[in-house]
């Protein structure tokens, strides 16, 4: 696999993993501010979907790039991110298999094993989905936090070699039982915003991080 193909997939696969982790938020309203409690309440039966729009910020485009669509978690080993706007693309993985499809294009297909960097990061990630916090105390720091008026904010810096190779760290924010938007910053500078469900109806035509992080409450 290119440089510029695990970038791409880097990118593509790091928000997936972590929008479904805000997807799969169980419900129920989040009780005082502890990593472990709060991890747990993460998990949910699947199968799982959810709309989203997200905002990709980098130093090397002049304007982000901003798509949207649907994500869909099937099990632990299954996950997907089909983009509808502007553009139609659909990305799963399945195991250490990864699909990548595109309209008029040949599906790309290869195996997380020849990035071994970003199986340990998905392996973190889906202990998320699953609200195993053993497993995302192995690879991340975790804060948490509250405000009288219900919301909540999870934090996770990577503690693991591989991880922090591409990953600077994750914000996650909602509301109740609601997840509202995550934020991803990468190791380059560049971030990614998404906003989930109802979140993402709302999203303004001309979008800053500025903005975005504003409205998340992930400054």
């Amino acid at each position: 696999m290119s440089l510029e193909s695990r970038r791409s997939f880097s990118a593509n696969s790091i928000a997936l993993v972590t929008a479904l982790v805000a997807v799969l938020h169980a419900a129920g309203a989040l009780g005082a501010p502890d990593g472990a409690d709060i991890i747990k309440r993460l998990a949910r039966p699947y199968p799982a979907s959810v709309a989203f729009v997200e905002a990709r910020f980098s130093a090397l485009l002049e304007m982000p790039i901003v798509v949207s669509g649907e994500l869909g978690y099937e099990g632990a080993d299954s996950l997907t991110r089909h983009v509808t706007q502007p553009y139609e693309e659909t990305t799963t993985i399945h195991g250490e298999a990864v699909r990548v499809e595109r309209a008029d294009q040949t599906p790309r297909t290869f195996s997380l094993h020849r990035a071994p960097e970003l199986r340990g990061l998905l392996t973190g990630m889906t202990g998320l989905l699953s609200g195993n916090d053993v497993l995302i105390a192995a690879h991340f720091q975790v804060t948490t936090s509250t405000t009288p008026n219900d919301a909540w904010r999870i934090d996770l810096a990577p503690t693991d070699g591989r991880i922090q190779k591409r990953l600077s760290d994750i914000t996650v924010t909602g509301a109740g039982s609601e997840p509202h938007c995550f934020v991803i910053r990468d190791t380059q500078g560049g971030a990614s915003v998404m906003l989930l469900g109802d979140a993402a109806k709302t999203v303004p035509p001309t979008v800053t991080l500025a903005g975005l992080l504003g409205t998340c409450a992930a400054e």
